[in-house]
C-alpha cells in the first residue's frame, strides 16, 4: 500500500485563552455510530501501523507528558483506536491504573509478555457522551484523534471534566478545520456544478481559537492550544481516498450523498484538484492540521473556601 510521507511543522506556537473570550459555535453532528464503528474496525490493522499517522500522534502526546509534572494514580484514555497509547502509559507509570475506553469496538490486546504481578490496561467499551464512570475518578484524561468524531464536542468536554479530579489534566489531539481543505473545496465545487447542495463528508472540525474558547467555556482553567500542519503529497484523489479509509476516516454521517458516483464524477474531481492544488513535482497537495490541547480542572474546594 502506498504510504503518506509527512513532515510536521509548528504552524502557530501557542494560543492561550483569556477569560474574556466567548464560546465559539460548535454544531451538533449527525454521525452514525454503527458506520463509524464499521470504518474503524475495517481499518484496525492499518491504524496501528508503526509508521502510520495515528502512531506518530500517540508518540507526540507521550512526549508532551515529559514536560508536565504529573504522577497519576488513575488514567483514562479515551478512544482506544490502536490500543498502543494505553500500553505506553502503563509502561510509563507501572503502578497506575490505566483504563482505555474504546468507542469504536476496537480492543487492543496485550502485545508484550508480562509477569503476573505487572499491571496491564483495562479495556472497556462506551460512549464519549456518557462516560461510565463516577465523578472525579481520574488524574489524567488523554485522547488521541478521537474527540472530533463525537456528535457533540461541548457535551463531551463537560463529561471529561466531570470524571476528572480537581487540579488534574486533560491532554488531547484532534483534527483541525484546515485538514483536507483542498479536497473539501473541490467537492464543494463539484456539488455546485451538479446543482446540488454542498454536503459535508465528515465531522465539522474545530478551529484553533474555537477549541480554546470551548475549553474555557466548559469550565477548564489554563487552557492552551497549539497546532502543527503538514502538506502531504498524494498521487491522485483515488489514492487519497484509500489513505483516509486506511485511517478509519470514511464518511460516518447519517445523511450521505445520494447515489453512487460514476467515473465521470471522479475524473472531474481529479481535474479540479489538479488545476488548483498541484505541487511542483506533479503530486497533489493535501493539508493535515493537528490541534494539540491541554487544560486543567480547577480545584473546586479552593474556590468554595474563598467564597466562604
Amino acid at each position: 500500500m502506498e504510504k503518506f510521507s509527512y513532515r510536521f511543522w509548528r504552524a502557530e506556537s501557542v494560543y492561550a485563552v483569556s477569560e474574556t473570550t466567548s464560546l465559539a459555535f460548535f454544531p451538533v453532528h449527525r454521525l452514525d455510530a454503527r458506520r463509524l464503528r464499521r470504518n474503524w474496525q475495517r481499518a484496525a490493522l492499518s491504524m496501528a501501523a508503526e509508521d502510520g499517522l495515528l502512531r506518530r500522534l500517540d508518540q507526540a502526546l507521550l512526549e508532551r507528558l515529559e514536560d508536565i509534572r504529573l504522577t497519576p494514580q488513575r488514567v483514562l484514555e479515551l478512544g482506544g483506536r490502536t490500543g498502543l497509547l494505553a500500553a505506553a502509559l502503563q509502561k510509563k507509570w507501572p503502578k497506575a491504573e490505566i483504563v482505555s475506553l474504546s468507542v469504536g469496538g476496537l480492543r487492543g490486546g496485550r502485545s508484550e509478555w508480562r509477569l503476573p504481578w505487572q499491571r496491564y490496561p483495562k479495556v472497556l467499551e462506551g460512549e464519549l457522551l456518557h462516560l461510565p464512570f463516577a465523578r472525579q475518578q481520574f488524574d489524567l484524561v488523554i485522547s488521541s484523534m478521537v474527540l472530533h468524531w463525537s456528535n457533540d464536542l461541548p457535551a463531551v468536554m463537560r463529561e471529561i471534566r466531570r470524571v476528572l479530579a480537581p487540579d488534574r489534566l486533560l491532554l488531547f489531539t484532534v483534527a483541525g478545520s484546515a485538514s483536507l481543505q483542498e479536497l473539501n473545496h473541490c467537492l464543494a465545487q463539484r456539488d455546485a456544478e451538479r446543482q446540488e447542495a454542498v454536503r459535508p463528508r465528515g465531522p465539522l472540525l474545530p478551529s484553533l481559537p474555537g477549541l480554546g474558547d470551548l475549553l474555557l467555556a466548559s469550565g477548564f482553567v489554563l487552557p492552551v492550544v497549539d497546532r502543527e500542519q503538514a502538506i502531504v503529497p498524494v498521487t491522485d484523489v483515488q489514492s487519497l481516498w484509500r489513505q483516509l479509509q486506511a485511517m478509519g476516516s470514511g464518511n460516518p454521517l447519517r445523511q450521505q450523498t445520494g447515489g453512487l458516483r460514476g467515473r465521470g464524477y471522479r475524473e472531474r474531481l481529479q481535474t479540479l484538484y489538479q488545476q488548483q492544488f498541484c505541487l511542483p513535482d506533479g503530486n497533489l497537495a493535501c493539508t493535515v492540521e493537528i490541534l494539540f490541547g491541554h487544560a486543567w480542572k480547577n480545584a473546586v474546594t479552593k474556590t468554595q473556601s474563598l467564597n466562604g
